[in-house]
């Protein structure tokens, strides 16, 4: 069913379809109709090699009914996390008003800016989170959701909403047999982005609390670690212990950091080499840049 149906029928029978979201929701239920998915394999045009796995993407087909009932938590979810600074770190961007990417590089290049006036470096450690919606654990979101005092009735819901799931593989016109699988937030859906944010929202929390002094946002899967001082050296270290923090908090959490994705970057007033570089905790050697 198309949204263009579905907000025909809104106009004609409006109170039905107010009813009927607004008592699944209280009921903590996700219908399991919505709870089906077409997953398409496209090749990605204009490319020489199709036998590696990197030449394709999938995109995930959804009810259009589901998208309704996912929008209505995901706003519900992003206004708390406006009124409420205990749901989200202030520096957690997307997924959320007035938090775009713009925003955040506006946040870096503001801080660089500042630095250069006093003087100082800025030393910036940027990570990946890697395959972000496919590590999400179930019981670990709930025991997030639940320390963060969500309501019960919000809480059942996303529990009902990630389980039971059956997706349909789509590939050159040839389509598998239904599969079910326990749990997945996919990136197409609408309450993703929210529920991830929550998800890794104690990462932040637990640097801090370590390094009062080190700066960070993040944009989705990507999280920026940085420092402002005048002892390169010393902020390099701070650094590498900060993503040692990182990187055994995603142990314990079920997520992973693409190492190669990882950088260490450089804001410096004068030109000048820099050797400085970062161990993570699998010995993985990076170093750093001037730019990335």
């Amino acid at each position: 069913m198309s949204f263009v149906i579905i907000q025909q029928a809104y106009k004609t029978i409006l109170k039905i379809f107010n009813l009927v979201y607004s008592d699944l929701i209280e009921n903590d239920y996700h219908s399991k109709i919505w709870r089906e998915g077409t997953k398409i394999i496209l090749k990605k045009s204009d490319k020489s090699n199709y036998l590696i796995s990197k030449i394709y993407r999938i995109i995930t087909l959804l009810n259009c009914l589901d998208k309704v009932a996912e929008k209505i938590i995901a706003v519900q979810l992003s206004y708390t996390a406006e009124i409420n600074d205990k749901l989200l770190n202030f520096d957690q961007m997307k997924g959320r008003k007035q938090r775009s990417a713009i925003n955040a590089v506006l946040n870096l290049v503001h801080d660089a800016q500042m630095m250069k006036s006093w003087e100082n470096t800025l030393i910036c450690l940027l990570l990946d989170v890697k395959e972000v919606f496919d590590h999400v654990a179930l019981k670990q979101l709930i025991k997030i959701l639940i320390k963060l005092k969500i309501s019960v009735n919000l809480i059942n819901w996303v529990k009902c909403f990630l389980q039971n799931w059956v997706i349909n593989l789509a590939f050159d016109d040839e389509r598998q047999k239904s599969k079910k699988i326990s749990t997945e937030i996919s990136q197409d859906s609408f309450i993703s982005l929210i529920l991830f944010l929550i998800y890794i929202r104690y990462l932040f929390s637990k640097i801090r609390a370590k390094f009062e002094n080190l700066q960070s946002f993040s944009y989705i899967d990507d999280v920026t670690l940085y420092l402002e001082r005048r002892n390169i050296d010393k902020n390099v270290k701070i650094l590498e212990n900060a993503a040692k923090i990182a990187f055994t908090w995603a142990e314990n959490n079920a997520v992973q950091f693409n190492d190669l994705k990882s950088e260490l970057i450089h804001f410096e007033r004068h030109k000048m080499t820099l050797n400085q570089m970062i161990i993570l905790l699998n010995n993985m050697i990076i170093k750093s840049k001037t730019c990335v």
